[in-house]
């Protein structure tokens, strides 16, 4: 899986306006958005406090050790986000929220507010849950502010494995459906502790579908509070991760239905040479994480999409078009060949029914 990944690497355009103006900087010593980046933010991490209604013995983030309160004032934040939609020749477009725990600021709806107001299309709240399932109106305020997805650790279903918040976790999911704000699963998977929870996660995602908007899996950090003489028997990767949703699901979403992130370049290349100015573009390293998307049909089956498109062919012929458009080629004549041509790539036997994936993938490049 890791060659496989390898063959998707591409470097990006990196940061005209870096932070860092050192010009020959040393990690980790010139910490910061410096000219050794080769991809623009595509995710700001936004770190609100360093305090935590939990205390969990794996977390990366041991804010005890800070000795301290970290909390930025919102004037603070407004200058953070403003260098963020600063960056030239992308500004950041999406932030997360974290911490600690963010909801244990009684001025979260004002930090959301200030991240709409400075541009940021795209806001995270990177959560525990306990205070959107203790307090009802709490996801109907933030959905309000402008927080498009919650971020919920959740790292098994059942109390041994997803002690944090397995009690809560009910409340939390009603709570949020009623404010119609979705939610990405966020399990921190750890071998021989929750790693036979990959699958049956999956599952739950499914079967909250309505309210669920993904599963974003973390093999856990081995730092921070994690002992070093452990760290071999806590260790997991992301292929293994895949493996163990191949085995649980028997095939039906399998190995070769994960891309690495990097593949998506081809689409945003494509995009650019169409408007012919810089587009987002997620150039981060192809070992950093992989993905795919997964269908369920009215009649419960499973159907990733790389099962029913050729995605492989797909992105040699955006590729190919990108290349026409920057030679000259006229863009009206390239869109009406591409609305005959993106059908082929498609199996309509297998896709799931009622899905038109080539409007849906139109409507993408004119927008």
């Amino acid at each position: 899986m890791y060659y496989r990944a390898k063959k998707y690497a591409r470097d990006g355009k990196g940061v005209e306006n870096p932070q860092v103006a050192k010009q020959k900087p040393v990690c980790p010593y010139d910490c910061g958005l410096c000219n050794v980046h080769m991809t623009h933010t595509l995710l700001a991490n936004l770190v609100l406090t360093n305090r935590c209604d939990l205390n969990c013995w794996y977390c990366f983030f041991f804010a005890e050790r800070a000795g301290y309160v970290y909390e930025p004032s919102l004037d603070q934040i407004r200058r953070m986000v403003k260098v963020l939609r600063s960056m030239k020749p992308i500004p950041a477009k999406a932030v997360q929220l974290t911490g600690g725990e963010p909801a244990l600021r009684d001025d979260l709806v004002e930090i959301i507010k200030i991240c709409k107001e400075e541009g940021l299309d795209h806001v995270q709240l990177n959560t525990d849950g306990l205070r959107l399932g203790s307090d009802p109106e709490l996801a109907f305020r933030v959905r309000r502010a402008g927080v498009n997805t919650v971020y919920l650790s959740y790292d098994g279903t059942t109390p041994e494995t997803n002690p944090k918040n397995h009690w809560e976790i009910p409340q939390i999911l009603e709570n949020c459906r009623k404010a119609e704000l979705g939610i990405v699963l966020v399990p921190t998977i750890i071998n021989t502790v929750n790693d036979g929870e990959v699958g049956p996660i999956v599952k739950f995602g499914f079967d909250n579908l309505d309210i669920v908007r993904g599963v974003n899996f973390q093999p856990v950090s081995l730092v921070g509070r994690m002992p070093k003489h452990e760290r071999e028997r806590f260790r997991i990767t992301i292929p293994d991760l895949i493996t163990r949703i191949e085995e649980y699901f028997n095939g039906e979403i399998g190995r070769e239905d994960f891309y690495p992130v990097p593949c998506t370049t081809p689409i945003s290349e494509f995009v650019e040479s169409l408007a012919g100015k810089p587009k987002f573009e997620m150039t981060v390293h192809f070992a950093c994480g992989m993905a795919t998307y997964v269908f369920k049909d009215e009649g419960g089956k499973l159907i990733p999409l790389p099962k029913f498109v050729d995605v492989q062919g797909l992105f040699e012929y955006l590729a190919e078009k990108a290349e026409e458009l920057k030679q000259g080629k006229n863009r009206y004549r390239v869109l009406a060949g591409m609305l005959f041509k993106l059908r082929s790539f498609i199996d309509r036997e297998k896709q799931p029914k009622g899905l038109n994936l080539p409007k849906i993938l139109f409507n993408i490049f004119l927008k």
